[in-house]
């Protein structure tokens, strides 16, 4: 069952079960006149405060991961793209060349037809 539970409502409930252990042990050994009706109350608002932080400091990191993999899966796509011009490039380059080297062959051979 504990494991079923957020990680946040996890982290909030150790948290604070140590600290209600160490506000206990306080009002035990430290006061003269412990005030025990105070000390639910203090580990409910223990519970709300840690709780909310843990769960939005939760939130944005979940927040912060999804931002994170999109702007890698955005860089990995501009990247195929640019490769993808790079080749298109290439290929017409390629074919470019091929066709000025076969015009200027042929120019050649016509001059020296000429001659």
């Amino acid at each position: 069952m504990w494991n079923k539970l957020p990680r946040w409502i996890r982290d909030t409930l150790s948290v604070v079960g140590a600290m209600s252990v160490l506000l206990i042990a306080y009002e035990l050994f430290m006061t003269q006149k412990p005030n025990w009706p105070l000390v639910p109350l203090q580990i409910i608002l223990a519970l709300l405060a840690v709780g909310a932080w843990s769960y939005f400091s939760y939130r944005s990191q979940e927040k912060r991961k999804i931002a994170d993999q999109k702007k890698a899966e955005k860089a990995a796509r501009r990247k195929r793209e640019r490769e993808e011009r790079q080749a298109a490039g290439a290929k017409q380059a390629a074919i470019t060349r091929e066709r000025n080297v076969s015009r200027n062959q042929q120019h050649q051979q016509r001059r020296h037809d000429e001659d």
